[in-house]
């Protein structure tokens, strides 16, 4: 789901500050409504104060709290306060769940039912979910859970509140925290080198914010049943090489895409050979093949046939002999309004050539 840009014209009549807003709420049938503020950057990983500031607000509420969260803006900062706040309130349940099974006032075997069913049973299966990336199998992730063994089941905690808290079938939310690294590393693949720039910041502030959210659950975990008597930062502080691992892990991403030298070396000698043109059917098979191979990775959809596209006209400009791409050049110059889309290309090629 994209950001829409609406653009309307209104007449101001009057100005209300956000606080005033919540007032007015607690007036209107909401008189228990406690308004807090928590300072995050959009699109990044919150500072690790934040974290705490959090749980402070949260660890004495009953779990039964209904708790909204609004960044005003988008989607990313709404949501990652809606994930810390569901582990804070499940690590809450669990914890008193344990505590009447301690006391014998709930069978095990029925805590252990209430558990499964409500924090640990399976979500709807969707098409990519066996793709390593959409699972967040990335280099940095993995060299984190090697170095810290118990973030293995952070992780496994904190994706199932990531799905819950994402868009759906598994979630009812917008932004999945986790499947949104590699779908905007999807768009890099296929934007412009001017607006790639853009997009490789918002993947590292992405791959980032997963990293700690990772680092809290597995913190979470530990100290949340006896009521965080250890502040995140403290627990970061404890191991503050992880500090330093995803400040230099979170660029391990293949910016750009490697190709086959054979088959590259072989599209060479089809467009060079002089009878090419009646190679054409061969030649463009043998490129979208090339292309397809190259993106198989990326699931179906306009991103994926988008990149086969660029991929396939870049491809075949860089196979170009040398008098044959001064002459289509020349033809594109002539004519910059036109698309130089692969088939455009094609045609260009097969028209100018040679010369008759």
């Amino acid at each position: 789901m994209e950001r829409e840009d609406i653009e309307e014209t209104v007449k101001v009549e009057s100005i209300k500050e956000l606080k005033d807003i919540y007032e007015t709420l607690k007036e209107n049938g909401f008189p228990n409504l406690i308004g807090q503020r928590c300072p995050v950057n959009e699109d990044r990983a919150p500072g690790e104060e934040c974290f705490d500031i959090m749980i402070e607000l949260l660890k004495n509420e009953p779990a039964s709290t209904p708790c909204i969260f609004s960044d005003q803006m988008g989607r990313g900062r709404t949501t990652l306060g809606m994930i810390i706040a569901c582990l804070i309130k499940e690590i809450q349940i669990t914890t008193e769940l344990r505590r009447m099974e301690d006391i014998d006032l709930v069978a095990k075997d029925t805590v252990d039912d209430l558990i499964h069913q409500k924090f640990e049973s399976a979500l709807p299966k969707c098409q990519d979910d066996d793709d390593p990336f959409i699972k967040g199998e990335f280099d940095v992730i993995k060299e984190l859970l090697e170095k810290i063994p118990a973030t293995k089941e952070g992780k496994k905690k904190i994706d199932r509140v990531i799905d819950i808290c994402g868009p759906p079938p598994k979630g009812t939310g917008l932004q999945n925290l986790r499947e949104c690294v590699i779908e905007t590393k999807w768009k890099y693949d296929v934007a412009t080198e001017d607006k790639q720039v853009a997009w490789k910041h918002l993947i590292l502030s992405f791959m980032e914010r997963y990293f700690y959210l990772i680092c809290f659950a597995t913190y979470a975990m530990e100290y949340g049943p006896g009521g965080y008597q250890k502040s995140f930062v403290a627990w970061m502080d404890e191991h503050k090489d992880l500090r330093v691992m995803i400040e230099e892990g979170k660029d391990k991403l293949e910016w750009y895409r490697t190709v086959d030298p054979q088959k590259l070396e072989h599209l060479k000698e089809l467009i060079s050979a002089p009878n090419y043109k009646e190679n054409l059917g061969v030649l463009i098979r043998t490129i979208y093949d090339f292309a397809f191979v190259t993106y198989a990775d990326l699931p179906r959809g306009p991103i994926k046939n988008n990149s086969m596209r660029r991929l396939a006209a870049t491809t075949l400009m860089d196979i170009l002999p040398t008098e044959i791409a001064e002459r289509v050049n020349k033809k594109m110059e002539e004519d910059p309004s036109s698309t130089h889309d692969f088939l455009t290309l094609v045609g260009l090629v097969s028209y100018y050539g040679s010369e008759d």
